[in-house]
């Protein structure tokens, strides 16, 4: 093996490691609710529904918000939580926090309802 063949090998392989700490970290990282829900829209799609939600988070550094599927459609209505990673550390201050989620939801579903830590929000569904 040439020295830049033995170079390139381990070039290749810090990088692959670097990667897979970071999907690892976001695999395993303190998901919790967000702390407010302040406005959501709906966008119906051939395949589901795309959710976005704007809220604010308790502190800044919250990551990888999301909406979570909770429970079973009752009464024509999906209830989702909207989520996030939880920073280690961070300064106290209400920041905003927003997503954009895709979810295969059939045609009997009427409504969204978006949970969060201090409130939820029901968002109606127009097909048209």
């Amino acid at each position: 093996m040439s020295w830049q063949s033995f170079v390139l090998a381990v070039g290749l392989a810090a990088g692959f490691a670097a990667h897979n700490e970071t999907w690892a970290a976001s695999q395993t990282c303190d998901r919790q609710l967000v702390m407010q829900i302040d406005s959501a829209y709906i966008t119906v799609e051939s395949d589901g529904v795309t959710i976005n939600a704007f809220g604010a988070a308790e502190s800044a550094g919250w990551s990888e918000p999301t909406l979570m599927k909770a429970g079973e459609i009752a009464n024509g209505a999906a209830t989702v939580d909207f989520v996030a990673c939880r920073p280690e550390v961070s300064a106290q201050v209400l920041t905003p926090i927003q997503t954009k989620t895709k979810l295969p939801l059939g045609a009997d579903v009427r409504a969204i309802v978006i949970r969060t830590k201090t409130n939820s929000m029901s968002v109606e569904i127009v097909r048209r």
